[in-house]
């Protein structure tokens, strides 16, 4: 009996540390994909304009991202998870934007505006998604 308490309870613990890791995680994801994205549109503003290996370096956060939540599928119900996948997804529009205006070698600053407009759109869901995460959503 002691021990299949101790089993229950080593579960428990096992599985609060498992969402601990998720919404730690997923909050380290949210800083680097919004920060990532701004210095996106920070260098799009500054006139210098990412080059084809800068663009590796905004797509990298969104393959670890998408990682995360592969390896967190079973959270897939909670509304922080399916939140959080529409924020990749408008982060991969952001940059897939960008990089075709970049690679057609069309003028970006006409459309930093609209840049700009998503990459907030983007800190309003990531404030969202926390809200969610210390709802426990």
């Amino acid at each position: 009996m002691t021990r299949r308490c101790a089993v229950l309870i080593g579960f428990l613990c096992a599985a609060g540390c498992v969402w601990r890791s998720y919404a730690t995680i997923m909050g380290v994801h949210l800083d680097v994909l919004t920060q990532t994205a701004a210095k996106l549109c920070a260098v799009v503003q500054a006139g210098r304009g990412p080059t084809a290996e800068d663009m590796a370096e905004y797509d990298y956060p969104l393959q670890r991202a998408r990682e995360f939540l592969g390896q967190f599928r079973g959270y897939s119900e909670r509304q922080s998870y399916r939140r959080f996948a529409v924020l990749l997804d408008r982060y991969a529009a952001l940059v897939r934007e960008v990089d075709a205006a970049r690679a057609a070698g069309r003028a970006l600053q006409p459309e930093l505006a609209h840049w700009t407009v998503e990459h907030d759109a983007l800190q309003q869901l990531a404030t969202e998604i926390r809200g969610d995460l210390q709802a426990g959503r």
